[in-house]
């Protein structure tokens, strides 16, 4: 193998036809390089060799082999005709081969760029659609091409749809860079694998921001990190993502994967300052800590966000559709009953989660229901203002007019138990989710002693939930020995 990256010797055969590896090339290699690769799924086991190199003279001629088991019974073995040596035994090891496994490295490449969607060949043997991915602010959808270099690449590429429609498609190829004859239309961007990939660890890792200045031609004055994003599983809607944000972090976790952000590979970093995130991390802190929910008029919102909180939402949908990629629909749809933003998927404060309850809220006017063994809604009386519609009597006759208006309403939002810390990581309701189960499913009181662990940290945690109300959420009756709420209990799932 040339040179001290193991995977030279890949790049190198990549855009032959039959990309193999004789036992000769495999014995030359340092050592463990051959299992290196396999284990990182770019190197497999072929059917061994009919012909071999003669070894016994300087001609470098091929033969077939023959094989031969005299007597009956005994081993087989091999053998080729030289016309300078005569016959010459081949150990059977020799006729070993390996083959590049372009699919093992679609699969590979995929992983190692943390790619959302599943991958899928799409030319056999040619082209594979790896998923998307985000980088440098822009979504693209990538593709592993092999033999771009070969005369009938256009016939090849030019039959994919998919390809060709892409408006920014990202081709990796394997072995050399082609010529732009090689795609029909406008070509896509492209990048070899050997100036980005290398192995960490036995398997394939980028280097992501090397990638992002060959994108983007190196333009940025000065390095930042290149822009990150999660690798959705195929199938994932935005009802199936949960979010945890932090002061400088973001984790996102979807169908039992889940992946850390810092807030400058998210892309929510201050253009202008930088290492600062900006006002749309503040927002999506907002959204956090409030369960995903902002009224129009938010006053959790500094004045900036809340004159500019149309603009500032339209702006978070895209940095959501970048960062989680391969979703359909509205990461943050306006709801115009509730006159509010709400994200479509869960999200929560690692710091603190706080129902917004109305000022003068008490106990007994909240209700907790039980909606599914892993989820609650907490739901207030509020007072919601509106326009009316009215007219007033002028000389003349009646002036239509808009006047300020109020009518009761319910103010409600619902909480993953995990996103409020009642559950494992797995949706288990821990001790403390289960007390509060207990509670729901008993209409309101349960018998438990004054000392219990889990109802007392119950207590700490709706008081923090429900903060800005006065006084503990839960009596206890000493003489029947039942913690009794305070609040309205109700249960839709047993």
């Amino acid at each position: 193998m040339s040179g001290s990256d193991p995977l030279s010797a890949v790049w190198s055969r990549a855009d032959v036809y039959e990309a193999r590896f004789s036992a000769d090339d495999v014995s030359a290699w340092p050592e463990d390089q051959e299992s290196i690769l396999g284990e990182a799924q770019i190197v497999r086991r072929d059917d061994n060799t009919t012909s071999v190199v003669c070894d016994a003279c300087h001609d470098g001629h091929v033969e077939d082999v023959v094989f031969i088991e005299s007597p009956p019974g005994s081993p087989v073995r091999a053998y080729i005709h030289c016309p300078e040596a005569g016959r010459v035994a081949v150990p059977l090891e020799r006729l070993k081969q390996w083959a590049v496994d372009f699919h093992g490295l679609a699969v590979a490449v995929a992983k190692g760029l943390h790619l959302a969607g599943e991958v899928e060949e799409m030319v056999p043997r040619r082209l594979w659609s790896l998923g998307k991915t985000t980088i440098g602010g822009r979504t693209r959808d990538v593709f592993l091409a092999r033999g771009t270099t070969w005369v009938d690449a256009p016939s090849a590429f030019g039959q994919c749809e998919r390809l060709n429609a892409s408006v920014g498609a990202l081709v990796l190829v394997p072995g050399d860079m082609p010529q732009q004859e090689a795609w029909t239309g406008d070509p896509p961007s492209v990048v070899p694998l050997k100036l980005v990939a290398h192995l960490e660890d036995k398997r394939l890792a980028f280097d992501r921001d090397h990638l992002e200045s060959l994108l983007t031609g190196d333009r940025r004055k000065a390095p930042i990190k290149a822009q990150d994003s999660f690798p959705t599983p195929p199938g994932t809607h935005w009802q199936d993502v949960m979010v945890w944000v932090t002061d400088s972090t973001i984790s996102i976790e979807a169908k039992r994967r889940n992946r850390d952000f810092s807030f400058q590979a998210a892309g929510f970093e201050e253009k202008r300052k930088r290492g600062v995130p900006d006002a749309i991390w503040s927002l999506l802190k907002v959204f956090a800590m409030r369960g995903g929910v902002i009224p129009f008029d938010g006053a959790d919102l500094d004045h900036s966000t809340r004159t500019n909180l149309k603009q500032y939402v339209s702006v978070l949908r895209q940095r959501l559709r970048a960062l989680i990629p391969g979703i359909d629909g509205d990461p943050v749809p306006h709801v115009k009953d509730e006159r509010s933003y709400r994200m479509s998927f869960k999200i929560a404060s690692r710091e603190s989660l706080t129902f917004p309850a109305p000022d003068g809220t008490q106990w007994p006017t909240v209700t907790i229901t039980l909606v599914r063994p892993d989820a609650i809604r907490v739901s207030v009386p509020a007072t919601e203002r509106f326009a009316a519609s009215t007219y007033a009597e002028e000389p003349g006759g009646g002036v239509h007019q808009w006047d300020a208006a109020e009518r009761e309403s319910e103010l409600e939002r619902e909480y993953d138990l995990r996103m409020i810390g009642l559950a494992d990581e797995d949706g288990r309701p821990n001790a403390v989710g289960q007390a509060l189960i207990a509670v729901l499913r008993a209409n309101g009181a349960v018998s438990r002693p004054s000392d219990d662990d889990a109802m007392l940290e119950l207590c700490g945690v709706l008081t923090k939930l429900m903060e800005g109300i006065d006084g503990s959420p839960f009596d206890f009756a000493s003489g029947s020995q039942k913690w009794v709420a305070l609040f309205q209990t109700s249960c839709e799932s047993q």
